[in-house]
């Protein structure tokens, strides 16, 4: 059941905790894209020809798979609510499972960027995102028991 906190409700919580809930959003969102966009990566308008490398697609493969997708949907849900509601370890926990996975998408990109020489800057944007996530969650918030 919601429980809201003693400080207002789900509209003072997201404003208190806008960079979660921006996590959470983006989350969501980018689950929702590679739910509805599975294989994306396989498009030639995406990946030009040639095919990338076996061992290329087996490190980065997974960024346009159902079960990625439902992560992130999963870890935006997660956040979302716990940002919302006043649960703070849910919105942490979210955020920590989160993580994970802009590494893998950091790393997987930077592998293609680096080592197949396809322009892509998603690789930069996802180790951005990356150092925001963590810097969010060391900062903590003292002021929640």
């Amino acid at each position: 059941m919601p429980r809201f906190s003693k400080d207002g409700g789900p509209l003072k919580q997201i404003s208190r905790h806008w960079n979660h809930f921006f996590f959470g959003v983006a989350s969501l969102l980018g689950g929702i894209y590679v739910w509805l966009h599975q294989g994306y990566l396989d498009d030639p308008r995406v990946t030009p020809p040639p095919p990338p490398p076996h061992l290329e697609q087996v490190i980065f493969g997974f960024a346009d798979d159902w079960w990625f997708a439902l992560w992130l949907i999963a870890c935006g849900l997660v956040i979302l609510y716990g940002t919302a509601f006043c649960h703070r370890k849910l919105r942490d926990w979210g955020m920590v499972a989160l993580s994970p996975a802009f590494g893998a998408i950091a790393v997987a990109f930077s592998v293609r960027g680096f080592f197949d020489m396809r322009f892509n800057l998603t690789w930069i944007f996802a180790l951005l995102t990356l150092a925001l996530l963590f810097s969010t969650l060391m900062r903590g918030d003292h002021s929640e028991r």
